[in-house]
């Protein structure tokens, strides 16, 4: 039996939130860690200058940036943590397919195993009218498939078109064959089926054809019922 569309977004959405939410936690916890350790460096150049020990300026400056830098990536980290968040406040509304895989792909980035990506900056974005939350979820899955999959110098490239007003075509591609096994697993073909979206699959590429208006989901996630 098919889990309901409000049974994937209240037992899979959970488990989703929670690692995404610790991948960010551990990077700002590196965040913090470099600040850290470089704010100690500054300090033991501080004691050094008070024992009459030549400061160097170049050594204040390298510092400076460094926690500067840091800082700017703490709140990029964090603007991407809110983004995320607000992804649950509408059940279904019209989505960006350009900003929900440049956040996956940011989101995705955390991890240890994650492969360089390039999201084609030349392909036009697509609004589709689906679950923000929902969709994000099941490109994260995929992105993370890939990421273990695909050979480890290997890169993959995104892109995204509109072939027809009906769907969206997303294409994920890779350079190594790789030999698929148990994918797409039974929770993204659960959020698939929800979402309306066909999964194909061959050795250098993935391909994910989106329904460009799910109205059904509204009902379904707001009645509790498919």
């Amino acid at each position: 039996m098919k889990p309901t569309t409000i049974d994937l977004v209240n037992r899979q959405g959970l488990q989703f939130f929670g690692s995404v939410n610790a991948s960010i936690s551990h990077e700002l916890k590196n965040i913090f860690a470099i600040i850290s350790e470089t704010a100690g460096f500054l300090n033991d150049l501080t004691q050094l200058s008070k024992q009459g020990k030549k400061l160097e300026l170049s050594l204040l400056e390298n510092c400076s940036n460094s926690i500067a830098e840091e800082i700017e990536r703490g709140f990029d980290t964090i603007r991407q943590m809110n983004q995320f968040a607000h992804s649950v406040d509408d059940p279904v509304k019209a989505t960006s397919i350009a900003d929900t895989l440049v956040l996956a792909v940011k989101l995705t980035g955390f991890l240890s195993y994650a492969k360089k990506t390039h999201i084609d900056d030349a392909a036009k974005d697509i609004t589709v009218l689906t679950s923000p939350f929902l969709l994000q979820n099941l490109i994260y899955r995929t992105l993370c498939a890939l990421y273990k999959s695909v050979d480890t110098k290997d890169a993959l490239k995104i892109t995204f078109h509109e072939k027809n007003t009906d769907t969206v075509f997303l294409k994920f591609s890779w350079n190594t064959p790789l030999a698929w096994k148990d994918f797409p697993d039974r929770e993204i073909s659960d959020m698939a089926d929800a979402l309306k979206a066909e999964i194909s699959i061959t050795d250098n590429t993935l391909d994910m054809a989106v329904a460009r208006d799910n109205d059904t989901l509204s009902a379904a996630l707001t009645g509790g019922k498919q």
